[in-house]
């Protein structure tokens, strides 16, 4: 049901800003439309030329009525619900979940879990959900973000996805015509990052150092020579190398290893709500050639010699006896190699930030490097981008722009 703020109603009635009557007559048409909506029985006409549905009757279920003209139908259904507000009202719960009930068809199973999850997370049993989402001003809007943001700690991201959840929720409940107006059309997501916990992501915790990476090639050199069937340490290896995701390396086939490229069209995804492994488009939904170096091209002709020699051999790249190696095992193995190198867990995601900081610290345009990585240019700078130059490094180019100044 539309409602008016009083107030505001009565000052725009008396400055003589608007006509009474045409509001009241929007007003019906909204709610005429609302009750339509929500009528549980479909409308049809009969070979007779008259229109007919069900109206709810307590004795026998349901009843059927009919009228000559789909008019005079209509206006027989809300003259029947009229007085049932509840059936042309919803709560921001009922609606959010009306916003579920299409956006769920659009998305893949994981995204639907990880909207359960957030719903847990951020709505559920709070007070705000039980309104009703055509009296929910923008003021309540905005404390509800505020008190969630500081309460659960989020950080710039999880309040960016708890803006967007409220923002669809109410953009359905306008397309619907169950509000007359959008509460959240003067507020941004960065409003509230003032509130937000910054966590922080320093070079160290977030990239392998060279001195670190030398740690992880020793370990991996004696696993190849102790322990050579062992397939996830070379997986481990080719990210080093390459910075491809986990999901990539695992859906890797060998024919997709061209002369000089590495075509990275598929991951491998895990179906949460049915529990299975599938390969599917890259994360991008889009596919990219990763130029073959001499290092990746050897590294590459060993994995295919070990697999022929130990019976692995077949389609994916990275297989043993048990077939495909999920992408799991593989960033297990990612935190294992760290660990035996003494050094801080570092997953096949620190490989990938590494090779993209080098490319740019090394003067690689921001245009290639995410070309390169699979990434746009924006995620690329905001997520991947570290300074990675030695403090030795540093001091080199110092002395070499100050050089005969002093």
């Amino acid at each position: 049901m539309v409602h008016i703020d009083n107030n505001i109603l009565q000052e725009a009635l008396d400055l003589g800003i608007i006509d009474v009557s045409h509001v009241q007559a929007q007003v019906d048409m909204y709610n005429k439309k609302a009750i339509l909506l929500n009528h549980p029985y479909k409308i049809w006409i009969g070979k007779d030329g008259f229109w007919r549905t069900y109206l709810p009757d307590e004795e026998k279920t349901r009843k059927l009525i009919k009228k000559k003209e789909k008019e005079a139908l209509e206006e027989a259904i809300v003259n029947f619900y009229k007085d049932d507000e509840t059936l042309t009202t919803k709560t921001f719960d009922e609606m959010y979940h009306l916003w579920r009930e299409v956006q769920d068809i659009m998305v893949c199973s994981n995204t639907t879990v990880k909207y359960d999850t957030d719903y847990l997370r951020y709505f559920s049993e709070k007070d705000f959900i039980k309104k009703d989402i055509g009296r929910i001003k923008q003021s309540d809007i905005k404390v509800f973000i505020c008190e969630t943001v500081k309460t659960q700690h989020l950080c710039k991201k999880a309040c960016k996805t708890l803006f967007g959840y409220i923002h669809n929720t109410f953009l359905y409940a306008l397309e619907q015509e169950f509000i007359a107006d959008d509460p959240m059309k003067a507020l941004k997501a960065k409003s509230f990052y003032k509130y937000c916990v910054e966590r922080e992501k320093t070079t160290e915790n977030s990239t392998v150092s060279d001195q670190e990476m030398e740690s992880i090639y020793e370990v991996i050199q004696r696993d190849y020579q102790e322990q050579p069937w062992y397939i996830p340490t070379y997986a481990v290896h080719l990210a080093s190398l390459t910075g491809m995701r986990v999901g990539e390396l695992s859906a890797l086939k060998w024919d997709c290893v061209k002369d000089n490229y590495i075509l990275i069209n598929k991951s491998e995804k895990y179906d949460r709500k049915n529990e299975r492994y599938i390969v599917d488009k890259t994360k991008t939904m889009k596919e990219r050639k990763f130029p073959i170096t001499p290092e990746i091209k050897s590294l590459l002709d060993k994995i295919k010699k070990i697999e022929i020699k130990y019976g692995y051999i077949c389609e994916w790249v990275f297989a043993d006896e048990n077939g495909r190696v999920h992408a799991n095992i593989i960033s297990s193995c990612s935190k294992n190699k760290s660990r035996q190198a003494g050094i801080p867990d570092k997953g096949i995601h620190a490989f990938r930030k590494t090779i993209n900081s080098k490319l740019r610290c090394n003067g690689v345009s921001a245009t290639i490097a995410a070309s390169i990585l699979g990434h746009s240019e924006e995620v690329n700078e905001e997520y991947y981008t570290f300074d990675v130059v030695s403090m030795e490094e540093k001091a080199r180019l110092l002395s070499s722009a100050v050089k005969g100044v002093v």
